[in-house]
């Protein structure tokens, strides 16, 4: 009765426990969530710009080889896009396949309020 009734005994295993459960789950840093957020988007635009960008290029190029202007500008200006908004949809399936559907879940819901008049 003596080991397992000492509250001495009770409050180590909850600070152990509690230590535990902070080194198997940190807390996120906001400023780490935020840059992070922010370097993935800068990323994810300058794939599309560079994907139009070498597009256009390709395309100029291969009109100033075969003197067909402005006709392979504008399709490398196309493809290009293309490329790019493809790059970006592969990326974006990327970042939703990490996320599951419990945790999706489990985040916090806004009743909807569309039907409640201002005036």
């Amino acid at each position: 009765m003596s080991e397992l009734t000492d509250p001495r005994n009770t409050e180590s295993l909850e600070a152990r426990l509690a230590a535990a459960k902070a080194r198997a789950n940190p807390e996120a840093d906001p400023r780490a969530v935020v840059g992070n957020a922010f370097a993935q988007g800068t990323r994810l635009a300058l794939e599309l710009v560079a994907g139009i960008l070498v597009g256009a290029a390709l395309g100029y190029f291969l009109d100033s080889w075969l003197g067909s202007s402005p006709f392979g500008m504008i399709g490398g200006f196309l493809l290009g896009m293309v490329a790019g908004f493809v790059n970006l949809m592969r990326a974006v399936n990327q970042e939703r396949a990490k996320v599951s559907q419990a945790e999706v879940a489990a985040l916090p819901r806004v009743e909807d309020d569309d039907e409640e008049s201002l005036f």
